[in-house]
Parts: structure tokens; C-alpha cells; sequence
């Protein structure tokens, strides 16, 4: 039994890196949203240190969104969702980037199934 566990436990986090970009969204979403604000400004922060290591801004990025977020603080769960399914979407050589901000995290290992709190 606890092989199937891992054996689960290994492919949700499969699964999340191969998420289609609207749940990928919610997944960055609802797992930021869960998060207290320093915590969420420090992701924005990792996320944005990544995308550097492979000579991206972040930053340029959010201006084609509408999204005017100055400062890490001013970002909204849902902005940063919207970003990161644009990044999905546009950019494909930045998903590993994602992935490493979102490893560092646990909140976002927990999202089993995308999509799942709506089967209640």
C-alpha cells in the first residue's frame, strides 16, 4: 500500500508540470492564495531569480498581461496565475524556471488533482 502512495505521490508531481495552462493557473493560484503575503512575496522573488538564470525578465512580461505590479506586494494570486499560464502558453523555455520556484514551495506538492475541490 505504501508503494501506490508514492507511486501517486510521484505522479502528481509528474502531473503538475505537464498541466494544461488554465490549470497550471489555478494551481499557481490557489496555492499562493493559501500563502501569507511575505511567503508570496518571496515566490514572486524566486520566481523572478530563476527566469534571470536563464536571461529572462519577468517583469517584461507582465506589461503585455495589463498587469501593473510594481512590487511583489502589489501582485494578486490571480496576477500571477495569469503570468505564469501566459509563460506556459508563449514561452516554453521558461517552464523550468516555474518548476524550480514552484519545488521550493510545499503548498504547491499538495495539489493532487487540478480542478478537484469542484467534485464536492
Amino acid at each position: 500500500m505504501a508503494k501506490k502512495i508514492q507511486t501517486k505521490n510521484e505522479a502528481t508531481k509528474r502531473n503538475q508540470t505537464q498541466l494544461d495552462p488554465n490549470e497550471l493557473k489555478g494551481v499557481i493560484r490557489d496555492g499562493l492564495a493559501n500563502m501569507s503575503m511575505p511567503d508570496r512575496e518571496e515566490f514572486f522573488r524566486t520566481l523572478e531569480a530563476e527566469m534571470r538564470k536563464i536571461s529572462l525578465n519577468v517583469r517584461a512580461y507582465l506589461i503585455p498581461l495589463g498587469i501593473p505590479g510594481r512590487s511583489p506586494e502589489d501582485l494578486t494570486p490571480s496576477e500571477v496565475g495569469h503570468l505564469v499560464r501566459y509563460l506556459k502558453l508563449t514561452v516554453p523555455k521558461a517552464m523550468p524556471a516555474v518548476e524550480r520556484a514552484m519545488a521550493r514551495y510545499t503548498v504547491f506538492s499538495g495539489n493532487a488533482e487540478p480542478g478537484s475541490r469542484l467534485a464536492a
